[in-house]
Formats: C-alpha cells, sequence, structure tokens
C-alpha cells in the first residue's frame, strides 16, 4: 500500500499480516504498480485516482477506482455474509448507498438464513452420495421451493429439512 497518511487501523493490520506493506509517501508513477495483480485507487484525489488506473492498464492489471467505477477494470461490492451465504450490492458512483442497502439487507438475510443453507447443503451432500442427482431432482422443489425464505423467517425451515430427512 502507497499513502501519505495511513490510519492506526492499517498499521496494525500491517503488523498482524506479511502480506500488508505500507510505504508512507504519495504515487510517483507506473512503477509503483509492481507486481501487484490488483491495484486500488482509493485516493480523496480524483486526478491520481485516474493516473493510478491508466497506469494498472497499461501493465495489465486489474484496478479498482473508488471515486469513479467505471474508470476501473471492477468494481468492489458491500457485502454482507451469514455463514455460506454471501450478498453483494453495488449503487453505481454511490457506495455509501451500496453500504446503506447492504445493511438493510443484512437486517433481513441473517444468522437464519446462513444456518439453514448449511443444513440444505449438508443434507444435498447426503442425499447426493447416497441416491444421486435424480433423488435430489425430487427433494429440492419441496425443500427449496418459493416459500424458502418464508419457512427460514418463521422458524418452519427445520422442521421441513427434517420431514425431507425422514
Amino acid at each position: 500500500m502507497i499513502a501519505p497518511v495511513v490510519t492506526l487501523e492499517l498499521i496494525e493490520a500491517a503488523a498482524d499480516n506479511d502480506s500488508l506493506a505500507i510505504d508512507r509517501r504519495i504515487y510517483v508513477g507506473v512503477d509503483d504498480i509492481g507486481e501487484c495483480q490488483i491495484v486500488f485507487a482509493a485516493t480523496d484525489s480524483p486526478s491520481v485516482n485516474a493516473t493510478v488506473a491508466a497506469d494498472a492498464r497499461s501493465r495489465f492489471r486489474l484496478a479498482s477506482v473508488a471515486d469513479s467505477p467505471t474508470e476501473g477494470s471492477f468494481i468492489s461490492m458491500a457485502v454482507h455474509r451469514a455463514g455460506p451465504v454471501a450478498i453483494g450490492v453495488t449503487a453505481g458512483n454511490v457506495p455509501s448507498a451500496a453500504g446503506r442497502i447492504r445493511d438493510a439487507v443484512a437486517a433481513r438475510f441473517d444468522d437464519r438464513y446462513g444456518d439453514a443453507v448449511a443444513a440444505c447443503a449438508q443434507f444435498r451432500a447426503e442425499v447426493l452420495a447416497e441416491g444421486g442427482s435424480a433423488e435430489w431432482a425430487k427433494i429440492h422443489p419441496m425443500l427449496i421451493g418459493a416459500d424458502f425464505c418464508a419457512r427460514v423467517e418463521n422458524a418452519t425451515f427445520s422442521e421441513e429439512l427434517a420431514a425431507c430427512r425422514s
């Protein structure tokens, strides 16, 4: 990471992670890209971010530009995770809106969903091992039907899973 100013949180992260090195200075050019395969341009200067992105492209590297996602070759999402469930949100050029939307999604899709999906994945593996994909194809619509979310939220999914197991 190249930055003239670094937060205490990043300094602590670098102390615990050999993969994160901090160089306290300004970005000086394409040679700063070095062997990095993924580049994040996230300064408070749109012109520096544009330069970093152009330099990354010249080296055929992936680049994300914080203040102008369309200038980069990929965008980052605000991500919510609940066990094996991962939900990503983008909101154009308004990352703070993506964060708010992610938080609203997280309020609904909480650990109940992670637990249900993990249990279902375990059951699916068992069914595939014992009865193959044809057996799973018979069970799947009952377990993961249109009412899946309602059953997770009203706490009846585990009962349905138990019924499918017997």
